[in-house]
């Protein structure tokens, strides 16, 4: 069945010569997309113009005589080649977005404004590529581009018997209205991605993701193209984890040196002199040829058919226009490609293992899932599984992620039921906001852990705003983190802890940390190592006191930690884990063991771990000689054994984390109530208007977004003038603070353009003409409002991070927002169970001070400014410092935003 709709033009069409209409904005051309189809075929979307007329009406002229019917049944333009010319015109206002596919155009779409805030739609495809969801893909891009010329609606007529043309908008899973008209169906898709479109998109690229790796990570052949004479050169290397591995699939060696000699064989595969030498299809090929090499050779690769490429070879950052071009080959053949600069995979499959690697190991199987982008990383994290006993369902190392990225790899271990637990390590993600939902998504199946990286000062942003300044790739990495439900681990040796405690324990129950040592000095070091990584450690109950008593030796503390002295035996110690484990109000215990002159306790370890249905158990063996250790239990499951305190912390507040973040509402973001989208984006388009490249909202702009986006902000004037200050405060009636306004100044007060309480017009007057003969040209104008009561006061801001998009801060506020307290960051737009959080994440809620502020009230200031950055991509930073809070409400004493021309 066909993929074409038809349109019914509101304005007739114009002929040849017609000038278009004068406010037309001009069209956007040759911006490129890549996406995957549903069968995992990299396409490229493209804003066609009129030097593409040609190709599209190529696509048009292959269609069938009623696919033909079914595109211009209800619009029949008098010659075809006209309509087509006549809507790439520049300055037609209309706007037609192109699929290729292997470098062939396989489908359009077009949009036709037709009324404010409207735009009516046709899309046409290729009978060949008819079910491969090339349609969906244009629609969901068409919609990025109408949301930035202000169309919020598409509108398209389907005749009645087009039956997957209208389910395509249907399943776009934006909200639709049906309507009759004639023997057409009047579909209108209102724009507005809510909660089901985001998933519905999120399924359809998870799908079209793993199908993509099939060929890489499934392949049923592979071929090594770079195969050295060399022992130790990386593609012999490769040959020989092949053949280690056991991959049970055809392998074979291509290099030409080698090939060219007659009957030379490596590591037992006969040499090829080129890829299309190989007989039979190849499914994946392994690149190991110098850097200047590669391009050529992935080129070759794609002309010989094979489905997806590994490229080892490094330095392509050397090699000018590599990226660009091994991108462009790989959308050329309808290839994914890893890397370069990868150490390889190793896969765990029905082909056997397939280790196309030179990491000189073959991980042994099992179900921990591994996506990291540096290789010393990924051989280190295998090192850890290994002394665990774990092993691997699939590792990728992505290198330069020049393709095939962190989230491509996720996606694969979602629809991979042979992979229960996933650790990814990026040292850099340039679409963090995707592989959140991914990971997200993923995470509610498997733990998914990672270890920090970047987290030095050194990446800090040179902004204004307080707001932007803390936002440092670190911040926003945590916020993502915590989004996406990924537990991160501060060093290695953590992160193997925290692996081993997910795959040998039950996750924490609520409740309280209890440590049980038998040495009262470490049990100090526990706990402290304990509150620094963000468990609790409460006291523990009378009744669980007294049990303890009955076990343990009449001089052990029963505190928190629990000191069971030096002489404590095993047995006794095992018999107090058991009564710690089995209690309610234990979430997890924390043994730490010392051998004495006395007694060893660290047998009974062991023993009290063994019973199950408690709560988990993580050990410190104090004085061990090696890092971790696995220590079977004999029912089935194991305890991890670490010889450092923090590193016990660290997996165990990794474990809590976990737990609390499956715990947590799912609530789904919405706008706040009595917002004015279109308000707001005309306070956009008004300062771009004045200022085409950015600048700083003044004050007028500022009140009129916070009034779009419903923010509560204190009476202000705006004054041009030192008389027009003095009206405003004559206005005022009693005391006024007044704040400059200088080109380049954000921070008023530090640069002495804040004065209050000015009580008398006349001093306001003179305080304003000082400012301004100061300030020479750069003088804008004064800000006066009254004076109010002091209160609390905070800072409420966001930023658009240019991977992860809206990111919201709150924290202390004033003059000290710098040096008082941390702030919490999170992904925006947030949800009403997220603001919440965000708000006891702070600290400053809590009683009894805190818990007579208006918490509402500034969770809903910070709902609002996450919802202004997230709508308005224009917008690159906003805040309120200091948003002043007591127990009657909230009010923005002072709003600084600052807006950038639109990306691309």
């Amino acid at each position: 069945m066909p993929e074409t709709t038809s349109t019914r033009a509101t304005r007739p069409p114009s002929s040849e010569g017609e000038a278009p209409p004068t406010d037309a904005p001009p069209a956007a051309v040759g911006r490129t997309e890549r996406v995957l189809l549903r069968g995992g075929t990299p396409a490229v979307l493209v804003e066609l113009a009129a030097g593409d007329a040609d190709e599209l009406l190529d696509l048009h002229r292959r269609l069938g005589e009623r696919d033909t019917y079914l595109r211009f049944a209800t619009l029949h333009p008098t010659g075809l080649e006209r309509y087509v010319r006549r809507t790439l015109a520049a300055g037609s206002g209309d706007h037609t977005l192109g699929a290729r596919v292997r470098g062939r155009l396989v489908g359009a779409v077009q949009l036709l404004p037709c009324g404010p805030g409207r735009a009516e739609v046709a899309v046409v495809v290729d009978a060949a590529a008819r079910h491969d969801g090339v349609a969906t893909a244009l629609l969901e891009r068409l919609a990025v581009i109408a949301g930035r010329l202000g169309i919020d609606r598409f509108v398209a007529d389907v005749l009645a018997d087009n039956g997957p043309m209208l389910r395509v908008l249907t399943d776009l899973g934006m909200p639709v209205e049906r309507s009759r008209e004639g023997t057409a169906t009047r579909i209108e898709v209102a724009l507005h991605p809510g909660q089901r479109y985001l998933d519905a998109a999120e399924q359809r690229y998870r799908t079209a993701a793993a199908a993509s790796l099939r060929p890489v990570l499934r392949p049923r052949s592979v071929a090594v193209v770079g195969a050295g004479r060399r022992e130790a050169s990386v593609g012999r290397s490769v040959l020989r984890s092949l053949r280690v591995g056991g991959f049970l699939g055809p392998v074979h060696a291509v290099n030409p040196a080698a090939g060219g000699s007659g009957g030379v064989e490596l590591e037992g595969v006969p040499c090829l002199p080129d890829i299309g030498s190989v007989p039979g299809p190849v499914d994946l090929a392994v690149v190991c040829v110098p850097a200047a090499q590669v391009c050529d050779v992935v080129g070759a690769c794609g002309s010989a058919g094979v489905g997806g490429v590994l490229v080892l070879s490094g330095g392509l950052a050397g090699v000018p226009g590599s990226r660009e071009r091994l991108r462009e080959l790989g959308d050329r053949h309808g290839m994914r490609l890893v890397g370069p600069n990868s150490l390889g995979l190793a896969v765990h499959g029905p082909m056997g293992a397939l280790v196309a690697s030179f990491a000189g190991r073959v991980p042994p199987a099992g179900d921990l899932g591994l996506v990291a982008q540096s290789g010393g990383i990924a051989i280190a994290a295998l090192s850890s599984w290994q002394r665990l006993g774990l092993g691997m369902s699939a590792g990728v190392a992505i290198g330069d992620a020049y393709d095939v990225g962190m989230r491509d790899v996720l996606a694969w271990f979602d629809e991979d039921a042979g992979t229960d637990l996933v650790v990814l390590y990026a040292e850099s993600e340039p679409d963090l906001r995707s592989l959140v939902r991914t990971a997200a998504h993923l995470a509610r199946r498997v733990p998914v852990l990672s270890v920090a990286s970047g987290t030095s000062g050194a990446g800090a942003r040179a902004a204004a705003s307080h707001t932007a300044r803390a936002a440092t790739p670190a911040v926003v990495r945590g916020a993502a983190a915590l989004a996406a439900g990924i537990q991160t681990a501060p060093d290695l040796t953590s992160l193997a802890a925290a692996v081993g405690l997910l795959r040998g324990q039950p996750l924490p129950r609520p409740g309280t940390v209890a440590l049980l040592t038998n040495a009262g000095g470490v049990g100090v070091l526990l706990a402290d190592a304990c509150t620094s990584a963000g468990l609790g450690i409460d006291p523990l109950p009378p009744d669980l006191r007294r049990r303890l008593a009955d076990v343990l030796p009449p001089l052990a503390a029963t505190g928190n930690p629990v000191d069971t002295g030096a002489a404590v035996t095993a047995e006794a110690f095992g018999a107090a884990l058991a009564v710690l484990r089995a209690h309610p109000a234990v979430a997890a215990v924390i043994t730490a063991t010392l051998p004495t002159g006395v007694g060893d306790p660290g047998p009974g370890v062991l023993a009290g771990a063994a019973a199950a249905g408690g709560a988990p158990v993580v050990d410190v063996r104090v004085g061990r000689a090696t890092a971790l250790e696995r220590l079977d239990l004999p029912g089935g499951g194991f305890v991890i054994s670490v010889a450092d305190a923090p590193v016990a912390a660290h997996a165990l507040a990794a474990a809590v984390a976990r737990r609390d973040w499956l715990a947590r509402p799912t609530g789904v973001p919405e706008a706040p109530g009595g917002v004015d989208v279109r308000a707001a984006r005309a306070v956009v388009a008004g300062l771009l208007a004045r200022a085409p490249g950015g600048d700083w909202l003044l004050p007028d702009e500022a009140a009129a977004l916070c009034a779009a986006a419903g923010l509560p902000m204190a009476v202000t004037w705006w004054a041009r003038s030192p008389a027009e200050a003095a009206a405003a405060a004559a206005r005022a009636g009693g005391p006024v603070a007044v704040k400059g306004v200088v080109r380049g100044v954000v921070h008023k007060a530090d640069a002495g353009l804040l004065r209050l309480p000015v009580a008398d017009p006349a001093e306001v007057s003179a305080v304003v003409e000082a400012w301004a003969a100061q300030a020479g040209d750069d003088w804008r104008g004064a800000i006066v409002q009254p004076v109010v009561a002091p209160a609390d006061e905070l800072l409420v801001g966001g930023v658009r991070d240019p991977s992860a998009g809206a990111v919201v801060a709150l924290g202390p506020g004033g003059r000290a927002a710098d040096a008082l307290g941390h702030r919490v960051h999170r992904l925006a737009p947030l949800s009403t169970a997220d603001a919440d959080d965000v708000l006891t994440g702070t600290g400053l809620f809590a009683p009894p001070h805190g818990a007579a502020l208006d918490r509402a009230g500034v969770a809903g200031c910070l709902r609002r400014i996450g919802w202004l950055v997230d709508v308005l991509p224009e917008l690159a930073e906003v805040e309120i410092n200091p948003l002043r809070v007591d127990a009657a409400g909230c009010l923005a004493l002072d709003v600084r935003g600052r807006v950038v021309p639109p990306a691309g």
